[in-house]
């Protein structure tokens, strides 16, 4: 199996055709394309802490500065993290 997105993993719902996609919007982090690439993802699938206004576990963050404690304890952050090893763009 490749490497997961953030919505892939967390089963979020909130990528474009997703079962939160009409009740929640589609998320930040699928439609932002600035990042794409990073960290091997799609959109800013795989770097989703740099995105502001993610939801996470059903929670709207904020900005980077307000989301960072929690994402840099977020299992996605730290499997992103260890997959990439030296290449992790943080």
């Amino acid at each position: 199996m490749g490497k997961v997105n953030c919505w892939e993993y967390m089963k979020c719902g909130r990528e474009v055709g997703g079962t939160k996609e009409n009740e929640l919007g589609i998320c930040p982090a699928v439609r932002n394309f600035t990042h794409s690439g990073k960290n091997d993802g799609r959109g800013a699938g795989r770097i989703c802490w740099q995105v502001a206004g993610t939801f996470c576990r059903n929670k709207l963050q904020g900005t980077f500065a307000k989301k960072m404690l929690n994402c840099a304890r977020c299992e996605f952050f730290m499997l992103v993290k260890s997959e990439e090893g030296v290449k992790f763009v943080e």
